[in-house]
């Protein structure tokens, strides 16, 4: 194998895969990127036996091959050399020279024998939707993910598609977020769903960008990412997801006008008091008035801030990061919050099909 390829375009298409690729593998073989240079073109491959990336970058390829390289010193190599056109030639017994001009490496791989056979998925009827709403529905989503191993159908992110509509769930079990956007989903075919694991929804946000379409393929154990030049293949979690939708309570009128901005920071202040032993802070909604506060035997903390509410008074309490985290991530300005009672989930509804649902938490 010879080619001559770019640095930054050789780079860019090592940083897409390397996340995947750990360094400290039983199996040597999957420390390595996997090189094949076809016509005008080379595809790069990693896998981590779960998920598997695939990405083609353009070369001049004076000869075709195929070979392994190890992926972090090779990575940090080509990160670090100038700007200008690399050569790379492979002999027979995979040692790789690595020609940039001012100098050359060599660098000893793997018989391309001994990576593993890349997943296949059928191509068939894609599901295809905006790069950015994908991404956009991840970031509202992806960070409700359960992090209790013990759970393991909670620890990702539940695609559902039926009706021309995409849904995302994610929950912890105790507070879920879900969002529909519509796509080109057939409403007359059967529902597609899946479980993404966490790592999986992890690489598929770092790949997604803000143009472009992305398009989905579903079996039954595996899910499909086309991405431009990039695919992903990745292992779904086995399992039934938990029939999450007779936690989403119905829409009550009384609601909570908030500003967005002004909640986050009351919460991170009054945040600061709480321990690891008592994490809820309270909540008291009054006329056109919101006072969040905490109580502890170091001291105190007390915020007000305004809002649009002529409903009863109600006292609940919630762990503000779970509240924080929603913040973070709404586009939005103000939001509407609906607080119906002390024993009764806290939910933000938008008007693009995202909801938010928290439980309380008893005050002490």
């Amino acid at each position: 194998m010879k080619v001559v390829v770019d640095k930054e375009v050789l780079s860019k298409g090592i940083q897409t895969i390397q996340n995947i690729i750990s360094g400290r593998s039983t199996l040597p073989i999957l420390s390595n990127i996997l090189f094949e240079a076809g016509d005008d073109q080379i595809k790069l491959s990693g896998t981590d036996l779960e998920i598997a990336i695939t990405t083609t970058i353009p070369a001049k390829v004076e000869e075709k091959g195929t070979t392994t390289i190890p992926a972090k010193r090779f990575g940090d190599l080509i990160r670090k050399l100038p700007n200008e056109p690399v050569e790379l030639n492979v002999k027979k017994n995979h040692a790789c020279t690595i020609d940039y001009g001012r100098g050359k490496c060599k660098m000893m791989g793997l018989p391309p024998e001994e990576f593993p056979k890349l997943p296949t998925v059928s191509k068939e009827n894609p599901l295809e939707l905006p790069q950015s709403t994908l991404l956009e529905m991840l970031t509202l989503t992806s960070f409700a993910i359960s992090k209790d191993e013990t759970r393991y159908i909670l620890n990702g992110v539940y695609f559902s598609t039926e009706g021309g509509k995409l849904r995302l769930v994610a929950t912890d079990g105790r507070r879920l977020a879900m969002m529909d956007r519509p796509t080109n989903a057939n409403g007359g075919t059967k529902k597609l769903e899946a479980i993404i694991p966490t790592k999986a929804i992890v690489e598929l946000q770092r790949l997604l960008e803000e143009s472009g379409t992305v398009k989905v393929w579903f079996t039954e154990n595996q899910v499909r990412f086309e991405i431009g030049s990039t695919v992903m293949v990745a292992r779904t979690i086995e399992g039934e997801y938990p029939n999450y939708q007779q936690v989403v309570p119905p829409e009550v009128p009384e609601k909570v006008r908030l500003n967005r901005e002004e909640l986050l920071q009351s919460l991170e202040r009054v945040s600061l008091w709480t321990t690891t032993e008592s994490q809820a802070v309270k909540f008291n909604v009054g006329k056109n008035q919101l006072v969040v506060s905490k109580q502890t035997a170091e001291g105190e903390a007390d915020d007000k801030i305004g809002a649009e509410y002529k409903g009863k008074d109600v006292e609940v309490g919630f762990n503000p990061t779970y509240l924080s985290d929603v913040l973070k991530h709404l586009p939005q300005d103000t939001l509407d919050m609906e607080l119906p009672a002390a024993d009764r989930a806290g939910v933000i509804r938008t008007k693009d099909q995202y909801v938010y649902i928290v439980l309380p938490m008893q005050l002490t």
